[in-house]
């Protein structure tokens, strides 16, 4: 308990040392945790200075030092006598107020330069806007008679409205229009024939690019327009597609379609217009020639695989043959089969675009 009690002393004499050898702020900083919520009562603060080392003292930090009449200086450990009871709510000795002259000081400079400064960009204030109050005022001064006296409803005011108006109304163009013209012009210089190979699919690539070139939103669609493939499924649709033609977004809420081997603008309302609209809506012209090359080669693989199923029936199924020419036909109809499948597979990509109402 001895040995706690000498740690504890120790410990104060250390931290009054530091604090006393630090600014007047931080010593009231580090002051602060120290002190206990009881040293803050009314009537206990005063400054007690150390006759030895000169060094002041709050009466609340060397408290606990009373003895006798006598405080313990923390710092140089000598005596120092305790004022009277009725001293302590005198003020604080010139020795302690000195050291707030110069915070002080610098603070009433700070204030003085703020508002000299302010002051100062106050008066040039109305002086930056004589000029401009001047330049008002000088076309008034002037006679202008022709545009006081050009009456409302003249011709001349009728024709200066509109050149003044036009640069700021900017007129949405005419996608329509757009859309009619680009057909109307490629079908008069390009001509549709059946001796190219799927020759629909070239010339609604080339109508895609042109509206998308336009600023016009629109898409190439492949599919059937001469049956009815509303209770088809998307494998009939894919090997029953045989036709190419475009979509174009002439505004929010209208659609049309574009027959690229006619030059026509089929609108809404029109025959056929629902017909248009089902099929495999494909972004870009990359999207629709893979399916179309896929779409190729699964047509040619099942068409072989339902063409060695026909001969099993006719000619193997139910005959005698060498048990090894039957294994052979079964296991090459069963693989051509399979490529059928699979290559059906690598076109359902594209199953997720197909609409079929």
């Amino acid at each position: 308990m001895r040995l706690l009690v000498d740690n504890k002393n120790i410990l104060q004499k250390i931290w009054f040392k530091l604090k006393y050898s630090i600014s007047f702020a931080e010593a009231i900083k580090i002051q602060g945790i120290w002190k206990s919520p009881v040293q803050y009562h009314e009537g206990y603060d005063m400054n007690i200075e150390c006759p030895h080392c000169e060094v002041d003292f709050n009466s609340e930090d060397i408290a606990h030092t009373l003895k006798n009449g006598y405080y313990i200086c923390p710092v140089c450990e000598k005596k120092i006598p305790a004022p009277a009871a009725n001293n302590r709510n005198t003020p604080v000795s010139f020795i302690s107020r000195k050291k707030y002259i110069i915070p002080i000081l610098m603070i009433v400079g700070i204030i003085a330069l703020t508002v000299f400064f302010f002051l100062k960009s106050s008066d040039k204030s109305p002086e930056k806007a004589n000029p401009i109050t001047a330049i008002k005022t000088e076309p008034v001064s002037q006679p202008s008679p022709p545009p006081i006296n050009v009456p409302p409803d003249s011709p001349a005011s009728q024709e200066t409205i509109p050149a003044s108006q036009a640069p700021q109304i900017q007129q949405q163009p005419d996608k329509m229009k757009i859309v009619e013209q680009i057909a109307a012009e490629f079908h008069k210089n390009h001509s549709y024939t059946l001796e190219g190979e799927f020759v629909c699919l070239d010339m609604a690539i080339n109508i895609w690019n042109q509206l998308m070139t336009k600023g016009i939103e629109a898409k190439i669609v492949g599919g059937n327009i001469r049956e009815n493939i509303t209770a088809w499924n998307y494998r009939q649709l894919a090997f029953a597609s045989n036709h190419a033609w475009v979509v174009a977004t002439v505004s929010p809420t209208e659609k049309v379609a574009i027959e690229t081997t006619e030059g026509t603008v089929i609108k809404p309302g029109m025959k056929d217009y629902s017909t248009y609209f089902k099929g495999i809506m494909f972004d870009s012209p990359a999207e629709i020639k893979r399916f179309e090359l896929l779409r190729k080669k699964m047509n040619d693989v099942c068409r072989d695989a339902k063409q060695m199923i026909t001969d099993w029936n006719q000619n193997v199924s139910g005959q005698q043959l060498h048990p090894a020419e039957i294994v052979a036909r079964k296991s090459r109809l069963e693989q051509r089969k399979q490529d059928c499948e699979n290559t059906f597979k690598e076109l359902q990509e594209f199953e997720s675009k197909a609409v079929f109402y």
